[in-house]
């Protein structure tokens, strides 16, 4: 889950309006939604374009790059990213991706009301509910009975709701310098980097990097972190069959009582009780 801002040098021309390029594996329509799972092979690249209607992708393996007109998104294994309608980009697969992508009528987001007009940026939904979400969201859409459609429809008003959440709080104000912080730790989370190479990265003192990382994110950078291989964790439990220990260990924490008391505390579920509720009846 992760996302790093960069200055680009290449000029970013208004591109064409595009459908989906990529392999599609399977489609389903529910209304006001067109979810499809596509697969990406290793060195696409799609030039400047655009899509009439909005979209989000669940990224289920591999990881791509995602760049606009001022940034560019390293998004992998686990994210769950919004696009906007109109929204002027370009996409890099280094690796083999695969991808759940949803399309959104408008009439879909017009029912969000109030919370609407946030969803005029592209960014990351991050947060453990929206991680359970997608998650299940991918679980009804592999679904065939005929109660997958109103479950998926559901799921889906309430992502659209956590993404609205999300990226309204996403620290859109923060400073460059912070914002390029947060997203060396997007992509070093389970490295524990220090906070004094953070604050290097950033050119600033740590204490100034700490105070106003909470004051942009409402989170300490320990808090954050934590979250995030929490959220990593969610995503193995939900799409892996390895072991409790074999997940502590690859998320960073000292071993699996630790683990357990950790995920427990930020979700108040044990991590057998996540995988059992990820896993549709």
């Amino acid at each position: 889950m992760n996302a790093a801002n960069v200055v680009l040098d290449k000029p970013f021309y208004a591109g064409p309006v595009t459908g989906l390029a990529g392999t599609v594996v399977k489609q389903r329509e529910i209304p006001g939604f067109t979810l499809t799972e596509n697969t990406y092979p290793q060195g696409l690249a799609l030039e400047p374009h655009r899509h009439s209607q909005a979209y989000l992708s669940f990224i289920l393996s591999g990881s791509y790059r995602e760049k606009y007109a001022d940034r560019e998104c390293n998004c992998s294994a686990g994210a769950l990213r919004y696009l906007p309608p109109d929204q002027l980009h370009e996409n890099y697969f280094d690796n083999a991706v695969r991808c759940l992508l949803v399309r959104i009528d408008p009439m879909a987001l017009h029912r969000l009301g109030d919370h609407a007009p946030v969803l005029s940026n592209p960014g990351e939904v991050s947060g453990l509910a929206s991680s359970w979400l997608a998650n299940r969201m991918y679980r009804e859409f592999q679904a065939s009975d005929d109660i997958a459609p109103l479950a998926m429809e559901g799921v889906l008003l309430e992502i659209l709701a956590e993404s609205a959440r999300a990226i309204g709080d996403s620290g859109a104000h923060a400073p460059i310098w912070l914002r390029r912080v947060r997203e060396a730790l997007e992509d070093s989370y389970l490295l524990a980097p220090s906070l004094a190479e953070l604050a290097a990265i950033g050119g600033v003192h740590p204490v100034h990097l700490s105070r106003e990382f909470r004051k942009h994110y409402d989170t300490t950078i320990g808090e954050f972190i934590r979250k995030r291989r929490i959220e990593h964790a969610c995503h193995l439990l939900s799409n892996s069959d390895k072991s409790l220990s074999e997940i502590a260990l690859m998320c960073g924490f000292s071993d699996q009582s630790h683990f357990c008391a950790m995920f427990k505390t930020h979700t108040s579920l044990t991590p057998a009780k996540f995988r059992d509720l990820s896993a549709r009846p």
